[in-house]
This record gives C-alpha cells, structure tokens and sequence, in this order.
C-alpha cells in the first residue's frame, strides 16, 4: 500500500479504545486488539493526520481489519484522473444538469437505454460523448457498455436521477490509488430533501442510504453491500471480475461487490461523501421498487449462497431469542447480559475481560436488530400468522417490529424530522420487499432466500502487541 502522508483517519463506529487506550475492541465482526505504547501514540497520529512512513503497518492491519477507516476528504492536488459513466433511460432535463456537473472533473460517457424523452441529445449539448447500449437492456448492460469504452483506470458510476453539488469521485479515486486490493468505493447517497410524504421517508428511510458511518463492505459486516448508484472503481478490478452481470435486472451491485470480495478484493464505504438522489415520486413506483429488490433475493442466494440469508444464526443470540420467546424480552436481555459476561469471563486480563463482555453483549445486540429486520420483512407473512394465534407471538413480534422500526433510521440530517407517516411507510415498504421475496421464491420453487444460515464465530482475539512501525 503506498503511503497516504497526512491523511486523517477515524476508528470504526463500533470500536472503543480502553486501558489508556492501548487496547481497541469492537468493531464489524468484533474484535479485540492489544496496542503497544509505540502503537498506541502511532493510532493518535493516525487519527489527527499527522503519522508519517512509520505508521503504515499498524494503519493497514487496523484498515485490514475493519478497525480504521481513512477518510475521503478532498483530495492531493492533482486527483487521479476519471471518466464518468452515466447509465440513463429517459433520464429528463435533469440528466445535462448532472452532466454539466461532472463535465468540471472529468470525461462524461452517457450511455442511452432506448431513451424516448430526448434526454440523450440534451446530454451531448452538454458534453458528454452519448454511446447506445450495446448489451442486454437495463443498468447493468448499460454501465458494461460504458466501461468497455473507458480509458482511464478510474471509472465513477453514477445514475441519471443524482446530482452531485460538490466534488464527490476524486477523493474516493484516491483511496483506490492508495489501496492496491480496493475494487471500489462508494459515497453516501442521500434522498434528494423535497416535499411530500415520500421524498421525506427517504430522506431517512432510503435502502440506498447506507448509513453515516464509514466501514469496509461485506456480508456479515455493518454495511453488507454498497448500492451502485455512485461509486468509484478500478478499471482492472471490473475488467477481471467481468463487469456487471447483466442478467440481474436488480441487484447486480449486490452481486458485483460479493463476486470482488470473493475474489480477493476489498470494498469501502465512506459517507464523509455524499450524493444527492432523486426518489420515487409516486406510491406505486416507490413500492414497486421494494417489491422488485425483493425479488433479486433469490437469483443473489443461487450465485452467493448463504451471504444472502435473512438472518445468521449463531447459538448465544438463538438462546437469547428463546428465552425472550418463553419469558419475555426481559428474560432474553438476562440470558445476554450472562452469556456475555461468561465470555469475557475466560480472560485473565481485566481490561480484556470488560472489552470482551462489551464486544459479546454488542454482537448480542446486532443479531438482535438482524432478527428484527427478518421478522419484519423476509418473513412478514409467518409473523402476521403467529401474531393472529397467539398474543405471545403478537408482543414479541410487536417488540420486533418497534426494534427494525428504530434500527432502520438513518443518520439525522440538520433540520430533518421524521415523518408521521415514516412507521407506515417503513411496514409497507418490508411488506412490499417481502412480497417480492416469496413470489420469486414460489416462481423458482426453491425457499432458499427465506431460510436462516448457521453461523459460528467467534471474536477474533489478537493481544499481539501492536507496535506501530
């Protein structure tokens, strides 16, 4: 990894440094890691951006793990060069506006999807070199088509319906510059702010808002997969995995940040950068979205097997499930806060005992909000059935509902509220999701998408002293 003199970093939003900050635990899984006093000092330069050569190698195992992120900030002097592709399909008047946006920092490739609103001819009015798709129809054709025409080994994807204000691809073609095993990155897409119960619900509600917090992207990990409606790529990392695959009509950024990561590659997130998006202006348009992202569940578990399965099933959080199902929640935060206790009990070192505990009863929580999310959405109908049975059934799953409700709110923007209408619109946008979840389930016959997959980790441990250079 080449040196990045003077870029600020910060810790994952998971992790907390204890024992006089020699010791960092949390983070996507969780893990717990002892520091020198040497690489304590080196993490505190990391953080302010004053570390210089000798830091690297506490920088990139803590990077490695998912326990510093670098942040995007605007870049060295002279950013890496770029080409901007612009899938679009009827893309309107708004389509040369973003043109006219991204022309300031680099080449523009729009490429047309039989477009019938003129908007292909208002974009080369304003300087993009227009291209037809020469794939299959649909974004993932579309995108294919314009990297086959790109020459520079950074390549920005971006869909017609954003606009982007301020300089956004230069300080994540950066981070790719600096990270030789980086395949892509990707900014914070944020709803377009605009009137309407709609537009306000994806303003903190949007499944392409991934959140304000920065993190390597993976399955099992805080941010799963990064939505392609903008990100940064590295030419030879598309090339290599063979672009999009243009038999998902939805989906295919899912599956193209899974194929990276199997093969080797890593994916960032950092929403330090952000991209405005225009959302659904009807009821029908915003649900029939859910509805379809729902249906590329299945075609996603056929090509990545157990990465798309609505919930990980480990036994300390199953166990906690069970009392909460015989006994109440309360009974279930008991069987966590002990199972969590007894794991950081087998630790002789008392600081690491705590950071254990913490890191144990974290992850407790974490399946928790995935259990909610599943109950709420993949498996809506089974929980509308039990909840009309049985009342037990009825507050647990109420207690669950209320759990996906809070987890699902993005990070606050200034002088944002939350809708009335954002608990109603949250229901019908699972019941949407799910819905198209098991109608394609019951086209391909397989429940596959629906089912929990088994899963057993352990935090990792490394109390290897860390020194820092």
């Amino acid at each position: 990894m080449s040196e990045a003199a003077g870029r600020r970093h910060v810790l994952d939003h998971w992790v907390r440094r204890r024992d006089g900050g020699r010791l960092l635990a949390g983070g996507s899984p969780g893990r717990l890691v002892r520091l020198s006093p040497a690489g304590s000092d080196a993490l505190d330069r990391l953080l302010a951006g004053t570390a210089g050569p000798e830091a690297a190698p506490l920088r990139d195992r803590l990077r490695g793990h998912g326990m510093l992120h670098p942040l995007a900030l605007p870049g060295p002097p002279s950013p890496p060069p770029l080409t901007f592709v612009v899938p679009s399909k009827d893309g309107g008047p708004g389509l040369a506006n973003l043109v006219a946006q991204l022309r300031a920092w680099g080449e523009v490739i729009v490429v047309e999807d039989r477009s019938r609103d003129g908007s292909p001819q208002l974009a080369a009015a304003a300087g993009a070199t227009v291209l037809v798709n020469s794939g299959r129809p649909g974004p993932a054709g579309a995108r294919n088509t314009g990297l086959a025409a790109v020459s520079t080994e950074y390549v920005a994807m971006i869909d017609a319906d954003c606009s982007c204000p301020t300089e956004w691809a230069a300080p994540l073609a950066a981070l790719l510059a600096e990270e030789p095993e980086l395949a892509l990155a990707a900014p914070r897409v944020r709803s377009t702010p605009a009137a309407g119960p709609i537009a306000r619900y994806e303003r903190h509600g949007s499944p392409l808002d991934m959140g304000p917090h920065p993190a390597l992207s993976g399955p099992g990990r805080a941010v799963p997969y990064v939505p392609s409606t903008a990100l940064v790529a590295r030419r030879s990392a598309l090339l290599e995995l063979g672009g999009f695959d243009e038999q998902l009509r939805f989906g295919e950024d899912v599956d193209l940040v899974w194929r990276a990561l199997e093969n080797g590659w890593s994916v960032r997130y950092a929403p330090e950068v952000e991209v405005d998006h225009q959302p659904r202006q009807s009821l029908a348009a915003w649900a029939r979205q859910r509805f379809d992202y729902g249906g590329s569940a299945v075609a996603l578990r056929q090509r990545h097997a157990e990465a798309v399965a609505p919930l990980r099933l480990a036994p300390l959080p199953a166990a906690t499930w069970l009392a909460a199902a015989k006994g109440g929640v309360g009974a279930g935060l008991v069987i966590a806060a002990a199972a969590a206790c007894i794991t950081g009990a087998r630790r002789e070192d008392r600081s690491a005992r705590l950071a254990i505990t913490e890191v144990a009863f974290r992850s407790q929580l974490a399946a928790t909000r995935q259990l909610a999310r599943a109950v709420s959405r993949e498996w809506l109908p089974l929980t509308t059935a039990a909840a009309l049975t049985s009342p037990r059934a009825r507050r647990l799953a109420a207690s669950l509902l209320l759990v996906d409700l809070a987890a699902s709110v993005s990070g606050p923007s200034a002088g944002d509220r939350l809708p009335p209408t954002f608990p109603l619109l949250h229901l019908l946008g699972n019941a949407a999701y799910g819905t198209g979840l098991w109608r394609a389930s019951l086209r391909e016959r397989s429940p596959a998408a629906l089912l929990p997959a088994l899963h057993h980790r352990r935090a990792p441990i490394d109390l290897a002293r860390m020194r820092g250079g």
